[in-house]
């Protein structure tokens, strides 16, 4: 919409639409790697971002590894990761660091 200026402004449905593109933005976080020790002892590497939850972690090691998300347990220096939370909740996670996450299976 142009004002009596002549100055264009962004509807609002379009700022909200912007604004909403922001915030989900914001709330992915940076990238990170995630470096896993799956039950056999396998060793791999897998891109996240600081904002999922550890929950949606699980569902991608479950895509990539077939390892049953019902029966994961993540752990983070030995300590578990809770699903309801962000990797950024998990104390000591970081984009730069080596983030070793234990993954166990039960029966």
């Amino acid at each position: 919409m142009t004002g009596v200026l002549g100055i264009q402004f962004d509807s609002h449905k379009e700022q909200l639409e912007k604004a909403k593109h922001q915030e989900a933005k914001e709330a992915e976080g940076d990238d990170l790697q995630l470096h896993l020790t799956l039950p056999e002892g396998r060793e791999e590497t897998i891109a996240a971002k600081l904002g999922q939850t550890v929950q949606y972690t699980k569902a991608v090691l479950h895509e990539r590894f077939d390892v049953p998300i019902d029966k994961q347990t993540l752990l983070f220096e030995g300590r578990p990761m809770l699903d309801p939370l962000s990797l950024a909740d998990c104390k000591g996670i970081t984009c730069g660091g080596h983030n070793l996450i234990t993954v166990q299976v039960s029966n």
